[in-house]
């Protein structure tokens, strides 16, 4: 039998060893029209698809190695142009302000992008997001031929795996759901987030086979080894040490795409 829906969610890891073989172009035609048929308030996204060596190449040294390892990279972007040209068509313009449609089109691009991969599952293919194409739109932009007011979301590369990887762990699922109004966490709660998540990425050696451990800054002194590198030490290393370098001058990058947040 066929996996559920729920299945294919629950047991869904990103990949990132693939297969050299094509995609056919009719299986990407049918997951970007899965990825269509995700809800949305305004469709603002467009999904630019390459399979092209050196298109692929220039993303590469912006979002990673990664993108030459799959056969098929996606920029998936929310595209206010788009809509624009739609309200138009019934003699109108645009009176959103682009903070509340950033919003919206990040809403509809996201729903959009999950859909894509759970549609790449049923297909036989593995996926996995790069997440730092918002912070790399000045070069992205040209390789990829988006004009002014359509901004990148989120890079994914598409093909078939040579292993699936089992489901990453996530937090105990009491410290995300809450019934009638938010808990804050307590301490003891978020140690045990944080045992949890690194005690399966640390058994697993998660992050010493990628090779993704994140440097201190120079001069400080680097005291966990690979041994016991977990989810909590990772991402207090990327948002805590390195998280200004990493969000710094977006309002910039939006500005000069036409996207003007006041």
């Amino acid at each position: 039998m066929p996996p559920t829906v729920l299945e294919t969610v629950m047991n869904r890891a990103s990949v990132r060893a693939f297969e050299s073989r094509p995609v056919p172009r009719e299986v990407i035609e049918r997951l970007a029209r899965a990825g269509q048929q995700a809800p949305f308030t305004g469709q603002m996204y467009s999904f630019v698809v390459t399979t092209d060596q050196e298109k692929r190449e220039k993303a590469a040294e912006l979002l990673g190695a990664l993108v030459l390892r799959a056969p098929v990279f996606m920029l998936i972007c929310v595209d206010f142009r788009k809509l624009e040209k739609f309200i138009a068509y019934r003699g109108r313009q645009n009176l959103a302000d682009d903070l509340g449609l950033l919003f919206l089109g990040i809403q509809d691009a996201s729903y959009a992008g999950q859909n894509i991969v759970l549609a790449a599952e049923e297909e036989g293919l593995g996926s996995c997001f790069l997440g730092g194409a918002p912070f790399d739109a000045d070069e992205l932009s040209p390789i990829f031929g988006l004009p002014e007011r359509v901004y990148p979301l989120v890079g994914l590369v598409l093909g078939y795996p040579t292993d699936r990887p089992a489901a990453r762990p996530r937090i105990p699922l009491e410290h995300c759901l809450f019934w009638d109004q938010y808990q804050d966490l307590t301490d003891a709660d978020v140690a045990q987030a944080m045992s949890v998540m690194d005690a399966g990425l640390i058994r697993e050696g998660y992050y010493s086979r990628l090779n993704a451990k994140i440097p201190l800054r120079e001069g400080q002194e680097d005291k966990v080894g690979l041994d016991e590198y977990g989810w909590s030490e990772h991402v207090s290393r990327k948002y805590g040490v390195h998280g200004w370098d990493m969000t710094s001058g977006l309002m910039g990058k939006l500005a000069r795409h036409g996207v003007h947040l006041k």
